[in-house]
């Protein structure tokens, strides 16, 4: 039954809108096949719609691929989004989150490689758990490398020996 204004009149849809949802449901299918199987099967998604999308992520890109994409957008259409939706920025937000984690991380080894005992005692105020003649020692070992321009051996452990002990506080 087609929607009716308040003069008895057709509503007809927007068509801007529907194609933008057009486009984020094909972009969500792309996602969706550049998953690998197990965090497919996570979305409890339909079989029919499964197994398209693993026909799909088979296929090299072409009008086959395309024409594909197109019917499991249309199936997807028919499904329930929200969780699905909400199992990608859940994923989004952890990815996030590391990276910043990761980044922050990055500072730190260069700013007390450096700065030197000045980074270092903030260093040790944030993270008291932390083994100041080891950390010394591969901040040393980083320095020198640094200007002697040899590979990066020292600054890797120094980053390990960082990440392990910003995950224990």
């Amino acid at each position: 039954m087609k929607e009716l204004d308040e003069d008895g009149l057709v509503v007809r849809p927007n068509k801007t809108r529907l194609k933008r949802e057009l486009a984020d449901l094909q972009s969500l299918v792309m996602e969706i096949i550049a998953l690998g199987p197990g965090d497919r099967a996570r979305l409890h998604l339909d079989d029919k719609f499964l197994e398209g999308v693993a026909l799909a992520a088979k296929m090299k890109p072409s009008t086959g691929r395309n024409r594909q994409v197109k019917y499991l957008v249309k199936l997807l259409q028919k499904q329930d989004l929200d969780q699905v939706r909400h199992w990608f920025e859940t994923r989004n937000s952890k990815h996030a989150e590391e990276n910043r984690h990761f980044h922050a991380l990055e500072q730190w080894r260069d700013r007390l490689v450096e700065e030197g005992d000045a980074a270092l005692g903030e260093f040790l105020e944030q993270f008291p758990q932390t083994d100041r003649q080891q950390l010394r020692a591969l901040i040393r070992g980083a320095v020198k490398e640094k200007s002697t321009g040899k590979p990066a051996g020292a600054g890797r452990k120094l980053f390990r020996m960082l990440r392990e002990n910003s995950v224990e506080s």
